[in-house]
């Protein structure tokens, strides 16, 4: 049983997730988990909200990249916001910053999911 939480919440039709504290396994595996969940519903557009996250581990990445690929597999789409930046290099040097769109602030990225199909 986790006993970790992901604050969540629904702006229209984009699932926010706010990613609070050390992406670790724990936290990562917690986020993978209600991401999958969202997808099993029918959610397509998922925002991972990273203002309250300041250090990312190698599994927090890799579990990162599991759910980009994930999001891909089933036509979803996928964005970033409120990175720091380091998370941001972070990133951008695994490759993960060429598949998902990274914004600044939160209501910058759900405009963008407002004007796409």
């Amino acid at each position: 049983m986790s006993y970790l939480t992901v604050r969540t919440r629904s702006a229209g039709d984009v699932f926010v997730a706010y990613i609070d504290g050390y992406l670790n396994s724990l936290m990562a595996e917690e986020v993978e988990r209600v991401v999958l969940e969202t997808l099993d519903a029918g959610g397509r557009k998922i925002l991972l909200n990273f203002e309250g996250t300041r250090l990312i581990n190698s599994i927090g990445i890799s579990i990162i990249i599991d759910i980009v690929e994930k999001i891909m597999e089933r036509n979803g789409s996928l964005a970033f916001c409120a990175l720091s930046r380091i998370n941001r290099e972070l990133f951008q040097m695994t490759g993960v910053a060429r598949y998902v769109r990274a914004f600044e602030q939160e209501e910058e990225a759900l405009g963008y999911f407002r004007q796409s199909v």
